[in-house]
């Protein structure tokens, strides 16, 4: 990735110790916090969302219809806030 293929985004109204808690986990990497968060933006970003991947699953005709893969994603995040 060039410095061409970058855009710079700013975010407003980050709580302070959302920000020292970023920054710690930064330095312990070795890492500025502009670096840590560019990393962990760009791992979001390859990741599909829940909806794009019930959809590409759906799209590739595995037989599985959208209600069920939509449930099954429920049921998952409900186990996710569970733990």
């Amino acid at each position: 990735m060039t410095e061409r293929d970058t855009k710079p985004i700013h975010i407003r109204a980050v709580p302070t110790e959302v920000v020292d808690t970023l920054q710690a986990r930064a330095s312990k990497r070795g890492m500025s916090l502009t670096s840590y968060l560019r990393d962990h933006l760009v791992d979001l970003a390859d990741r599909p969302t829940a909806e794009e991947w019930v959809s590409s699953a759906v799209d590739r005709g595995w037989g599985v219809d959208s209600a069920t893969l939509q449930q099954v994603v429920r049921e998952a995040r409900e186990e996710e806030r569970e733990l």
